[in-house]
């Protein structure tokens, strides 16, 4: 079957001219080679020679033979081109009327998956010495009422996760060589602090990458419905890294009242929004203190409007308590648990329950466009919306904001703005290099 699909391929693209030479592509030395497996074409191009130009809308017109041949199911060009440029690989699920499905030629270097884990919350901070981590293993403790949760600490630097929730290491080996979580209370929980013997971490960059990829991917997380991952402070490597590599479902932000912490905290969130996560909400830690003498309360902050500062819903505000600075003790049952852990754990709990704890579903009817030239995705995009009835919705996968491709349909194919034009036109952020734009055209 391949055999015949790949002369078949091979018949196709001998229709596309080199327009250098006027001759077949294939003819004139740009197809170097052609490779069908399952389905799926490799067509290997030298095209260095041509224009870039030249060289995008040879290689689209390629691709566009090529998935005119029954039987096709995936196409990638891989061309050497002018300047440099490497691979560019689509994939179609249908006809040539467009490139259906997802693309590969795109995104991180890893995508780091977590088989076992349904849901990922980050806990993070702009600000250290707020009570992340406290705040993190206070969460983890009460959503474990009524989830299977999983407790990791990314905080390579300073790993305090072990000593917060009364666990040692080394850790041990599993029978497939993964490293095998501590578990306390019913929950899973790896922190490199268990595997570094108490040395001094002193990791940056890649290693602190590495250090954080490995030790993630390579715990064996068994049926957890949530992991909760205590982030360093900051925005350096490692929050980086989670944030673009590993499947974050949302995120909740620490902050003390203190204006300067809350102000960063809050302009952080637009870290998390630009890297597709959904900011849950913040939590408030050190929000004031009963004195036990006078048994009057009292701001540590003065006052303070969190809310207004963080710029996201406030779910839980914390007081500067002992109880709740030991989290091996306090809270080890919903009876005990301080009243604004339960509220913090309540609101992620709902998120998880809801639809925007996972990514937005896309119909395998949608339009891929990540990696395409300019002008060929807008070409794709065009055809796609004129083939529209009144009322029917469209989606679009770009490789970053595609609002103006929006603006652009309007005005060239509806004839008026978006609003005009459109019953319903939304903007989704699934990823970093992942954006959805869905359309239904006006009725």
């Amino acid at each position: 079957m391949d055999e015949d699909i790949c002369e078949r391929v091979e018949e196709a693209i001998a229709t596309v001219e080199d327009p250098d030479f006027g001759a077949s592509v294939v003819d004139a030395g740009l197809v170097t080679d052609v490779e069908v497996a399952d389905g799926v074409v490799t067509v290997s191009m030298d095209l260095s020679g041509a224009a870039p130009r030249d060289a995008e809308e040879i290689a689209e017109a390629v691709r566009r033979r090529a998935f005119e041949v029954a039987g096709v199911e995936q196409v990638r060009v891989e061309s050497e081109m002018a300047g440099g440029e490497g691979a560019r690989t689509a994939e179609a699920h249908g006809g040539p009327g467009g490139i259906h499905g997802h693309g590969h030629g795109h995104g991180q270097d890893t995508d780091l998956s977590l088989p076992g884990v349904d849901h990922v919350i980050a806990v993070g901070s702009a600000k250290g010495g707020v009570g992340k981590t406290t705040v993190a293993t206070h969460l983890a403790r009460a959503l474990a009422d009524e989830y299977d949760v999983g407790l990791f600490d990314a905080d390579i630097h300073g790993p305090n996760v072990p000593n917060l929730v009364g666990v040692e290491g080394p850790v041990e080996a599993t029978d497939d060589g993964r490293a095998a979580p501590a578990e306390v209370d019913g929950m899973q929980v790896m922190s490199v602090g268990l595997v570094a013997d108490d040395a001094p971490l002193a990791w940056r960059g890649a290693m602190a990458h590495d250090a954080l990829t490995e030790l993630l991917g390579d715990t064996a997380w068994t049926d957890r419905d949530v992991l909760v991952v205590d982030l360093p402070p900051g925005t350096g490597d490692v929050v980086l890294t989670t944030l673009q590599e590993v499947p974050v479902s949302g995120a909740v932000l620490v902050s003390t009242p203190f204006p300067t912490s809350l102000g960063d905290t809050g302009r952080s969130a637009a870290l998390f929004e630009e890297n597709g996560v959904p900011v849950i909400g913040g939590a408030v830690n050190m929000a004031g203190f009963a004195c036990e003498n006078c048994g009057h309360d009292h701001d540590l902050y003065g006052d303070a409007e969190p809310e207004a500062e963080l710029g996201v819903e406030v779910l839980a505000e914390l007081p500067f308590d002992r109880e709740l600075q030991s989290p091996v003790v306090a809270g080890s049952d919903a009876a005990s648990r301080p009243e604004p852990v339960g509220d913090l754990a309540d609101a992620v709990a709902d998120f998880l329950e809801s639809d925007d704890a996972g990514p937005v579903s896309v119909p395998d009817s949608a339009l891929d466009v990540r990696g395409l030239p300019p002008r060929i995705r807008h070409e794709q995009v065009g055809e796609e919306f004129r083939a529209l009835d009144p009322g029917e919705s469209f989606y679009v996968v770009n490789d970053h904001d595609p609002s103006p491709l929006a603006e652009l349909l309007a005005g060239e194919h509806a004839e008026g703005s978006a609003d005009e034009a459109f019953d319903a036109c939304e903007v989704h952020r699934r990823a970093p290099d992942e954006w959805v734009l869905e359309l239904r055209r006006a009725a």
